[in-house]
């Protein structure tokens, strides 16, 4: 089995893979974000204040958190395919339910079902992508989250053009097997179990007790949670601040969401040129400074203006929801690529450490922005973007100073081998083919 893992991929079995991974990150986002600028229509269904909404999908946070405690052995054993193929029918069936739903209760539960089957998902997509990045020994991982971006605009378009004369409960339903049929047929596409490196990754690894996990991967768990709810704030709050404060029509409420999100896409298909000028984590830290401006100026805009001229307030704030999505860009690809440089961690079990205590801060902080919202008001969510963006700016500076000397010693290495020595610091890369042979 470790020879099979160690050995070169062909160019086309490379450009097969990509292709199939980039299909998994798309169909990915395209069915996370297919009830989200619907959300305040849920929230109707449900009849429940932002309190209890805050509560409910910050506490169903809890079944994506479970499977980080094991899902890294399930990838040991059986690799990463069967797991994503499996997860994401979890995943799809519960969010073809939420349509149908009245009960809070029952709502909680298909909700935390769904977060299970994306956590397993979540991991066993990332670590193969992380894997298959190494082997091919150049910075890639933007272009995946990129997929995902695209997919997510894709689905927010989608779902905005036919909310005024679609149910629900249908939309998700035709959405949620068609991208499962997608997602199956992009998987077969992906490395296999005895290419996707598990079990060489399982011969390098050591026990690591939840209790005594290495500083560096406690410093990324906080980064990836501060590269994390910009985005999932926009994901929860965006529809919502556009219909209570923007005062948006309902096929206007998912417009900062899109505009977010397609410039996020732009950032993060720029990841791999902007990384061979600067290190990624730089550039992580030069856009959350950025950020954490824009997301404050949108969110003071949009509130004063929306009471005033809705399509006023959302022109006026568009080029901020763009800066913001473009800081968002580089944050989360920048983190899980460190997952990577783990020594005594392999990948996923690095990766389900980083998720695991990130799932538990924003189970925490969404419950305080459910609590923030009622009591307070929605405009004042965004100030954890504000916070966390500010956080992962400064993450992102210890960890440039940090790999400063491995960095130098990385390039080093990499020049007497031939490599291209702006390759992010991984776990044994392996070049097989040149840029312009998988381009």
């Amino acid at each position: 089995m470790g020879s099979l893992t160690t050995a070169m991929l062909s160019v086309p079995r490379t450009r097969k893979a990509m292709v199939g991974i980039i299909g998994a990150f798309f169909i990915q986002g395209l069915l996370a974000v297919a009830w989200l600028p619907r959300i305040p229509e849920v929230i109707d269904h449900l009849n429940v204040p932002f309190s209890a909404w805050g509560a409910i999908v910050g506490i169903a946070g809890l079944g994506g958190l479970v499977p980080l405690l094991f899902a890294n052995r399930l990838i040991n054993r059986w690799g990463t395919r069967p797991l994503l193929q499996v997860s994401y029918l979890v995943a799809a069936a519960s969010i073809a339910s939420f349509g149908f739903i009245r009960e809070p209760i029952i709502f909680f539960i298909a909700l935390f079902i769904q977060n299970f089957g994306y956590g397993v998902f979540n991991i066993a997509l990332n670590s193969h992508s992380v894997v298959f990045q190494n082997r091919i020994g150049k910075v890639i991982l933007g272009r995946f989250h990129a997929a995902w971006s695209i997919g997510a605009a894709s689905s927010s378009l989608l779902t905005g053009f036919f909310a005024s004369f679609v149910s629900l409960d249908f939309y998700l339903l035709v959405v949620a097997a068609v991208s499962l049929a997608v997602c199956w047929f992009a998987s077969t596409l992906m490395l296999s179990p005895s290419e996707d490196g598990h079990e060489q990754e399982k011969k390098r690894a050591e026990s690591v007790p939840l209790f005594k996990t290495p500083s560096y991967v406690i410093l990324l768990a906080v980064g990836l949670f501060c590269a994390v709810m910009p985005e999932a704030t926009m994901m929860d709050w965006s529809a919502i601040f556009a219909k209570r404060i923007m005062h948006l029509s309902p096929a206007l409420q998912g417009a900062p969401y899109t505009l977010f999100v397609v410039s996020m896409i732009a950032s993060r298909l720029s990841i791999g040129k902007l990384s061979k000028r600067r290190h990624l984590s730089r550039v992580g830290q030069i856009a959350a400074t950025m950020g954490a401006f824009a997301v404050s100026i949108a969110a003071v805009l949009g509130t004063l203006i929306g009471g005033v001229d809705p399509l006023l307030s959302l022109g006026v704030t568009t080029i901020f929801w763009i800066l913001t999505g473009l800081a968002a860009g580089p944050q989360v690809p920048s983190y899980f690529s460190m997952a990577g440089s783990v020594d005594t961690m392999t990948t996923a079990q690095a990766m389900s450490r980083m998720s695991l205590m990130n799932s538990l801060f924003i189970l925490a902080v969404k419950v305080v922005m459910g609590g923030i919202a009622q009591g307070i008001g929605v405009p004042f969510v965004f100030v954890v973007s504000v916070v966390t963006f500010t956080g992962a700016s400064i993450i992102s500076g210890i960890v440039v100073k940090r790999l400063k000397s491995s960095a130098a010693q990385a390039e080093k290495e990499a020049a007497t081998a031939d490599q291209s020595v702006d390759a992010f610091p991984v776990t044994s890369p392996l070049a097989i083919v040149s840029e312009s042979e998988i381009e």
